[in-house]
């Protein structure tokens, strides 16, 4: 069996073990590249994700490494196996997934609505709202207390207002998420005409800029992540200058340039400017 990039994971340690005993260390086997290849070779990372141009640097390192690793087991006269196949562990019986949506609830997508870079707020209540559609009351109370605190806020405040266009489905919300509060009895959240707030929710979605901003501040901002994750990530930045300064940054931390993913006071607020 040849060494390949599909069925090297299965056998990453046995193979890590036969080199290093051997003493067959090639320039190309630093730590930095079995980092890598380990990084990208693990089951829940997509290999396609590095075949991009952006990252040719870790195509070439990832293929001069199983290379070497086809030459050790060439030279050892063992046919370019590992020496020993890893037991693969038992699998555990999966537990049952909890059933707290029905499987005929409609998802809003959002994705034929209208880019925006902030959400209407009626539009932003009614995507938070259905969210809690067919859920348990234990399990949808915390995320009804919050909404009903936002949405009093927001009435309040007068950013939504009697005279809104959904005026009528904002007091309709209070009401039931009010019910989710003071039932105790209530063993399932139901929306009566659910169809008809997913429709609204669909009238906008954030656009791809704002929302990989709005994710790279809260994920990556002076955090250290995986590095196939970072990756893949960064491959689905949209291709705009605005975020070039964060795209450098996560570039740089995948290189093993910086430490961790970082971006300076001034560069933080560009990036907030846009949302």
């Amino acid at each position: 069996m040849k060494v390949t990039r599909d069925n090297y994971w299965a056998n990453h340690d046995q193979i890590r073990q036969d080199i290093t005993s051997a003493g067959f260390m090639p320039n190309v086997f630093t730590d930095n590249a079995w980092q890598l290849l380990d990084s990208e070779a693990e089951p829940d990372v997509n290999w396609d994700d590095w075949d991009d141009d952006d990252f040719s640097k870790q195509r070439e390192v990832i293929t001069q490494l199983i290379a070497e690793i086809n030459r050790f087991y060439s030279e050892q006269g063992k046919d370019n196996e590992p020496a020993k196949e890893p037991e693969k562990p038992k699998e555990k019986p999966k537990p049952e997934p909890k059933k707290d949506k029905p499987k005929d609830t409609p998802k809003p997508s959002g994705k034929n609505g209208k880019s925006v870079d902030v959400l209407t707020p009626e539009v932003d209540i009614i995507q938070q709202y259905i969210k809690i559609h067919g859920k348990s009351r234990d399990s949808a109370y915390d995320h009804a207390l919050n909404l009903l605190r936002k949405l009093q806020r927001l009435i309040n405040t007068r950013v939504i207002r009697s005279t809104s266009p959904y005026a009528s489905e904002m007091r309709t919300i209070q009401e039931q998420l009010l019910r989710v509060l003071r039932v105790k009895n209530l063993d399932r959240v139901e929306i009566d005409n659910l169809q008809k707030y997913v429709d609204i929710a669909n009238t906008e979605h954030v656009s791809n800029v704002t929302a990989w901003i709005k994710t790279f501040i809260s994920t990556y901002e002076h955090r250290r992540p995986e590095i196939g994750k970072a990756r893949k990530f960064l491959a689905k930045a949209p291709n705009v200058p605005e975020l070039q300064d964060a795209k450098h940054a996560l570039d740089d931390y995948i290189n093993n340039r910086i430490e961790r993913v970082d971006l300076t006071e001034s560069q933080l607020n560009g990036l907030m400017g846009i949302l």
